[in-house]
């Protein structure tokens, strides 16, 4: 997929995916209201982001380093860093753990961003009602 001059794949990564499901969860919580469409949007996110991250750990999509295609898990791990991480049953581990807090970021951003959401009735007590029908 394509995301302006880089492929959104090109930003997946498990050190560059939870301040970016974070991130996209605050937006969320602040700025689409309240209900199923929050909820929505929230599942949608999370289905792109295991989608493509899932992919790329699993070797399905490579991933281009600027000079040569290499393994989508190598991505995943090293985010780039010269950490020579490799894929081994400890790196299954930690991968599933850490796409199973995924939710916990998007949900987290939401809450801060919901928070941080002007309230429609400012300054309205609850049972001051305005207009009602007699």
């Amino acid at each position: 997929m394509w995301l302006g001059a880089h492929r959104l794949a090109d930003s997946m990564s498990f050190l560059l995916d939870p301040p970016l499901l974070f991130g996209s969860g605050l937006v969320v919580g602040r700025f689409v209201p309240k209900g199923s469409r929050r909820r929505r949007i929230a599942v949608a996110l999370l289905g792109l982001f295991y989608g493509v991250s899932g992919l790329l750990y699993l070797d399905v999509l490579p991933w281009w380093n600027g000079r040569r295609w290499t393994r989508g898990s190598d991505w995943m791990l090293n985010s780039g860093l010269n950490t020579r991480l490799k894929r081994t049953a400890g790196a299954d581990v930690l991968a599933i753990t850490l796409f199973a807090a995924y939710p916990l970021w998007v949900w987290f951003g939401m809450e801060l961003g919901r928070r941080a959401r002007p309230s429609d009735d400012a300054g309205t007590p609850p049972d001051a009602g305005g207009d009602r029908d007699r």
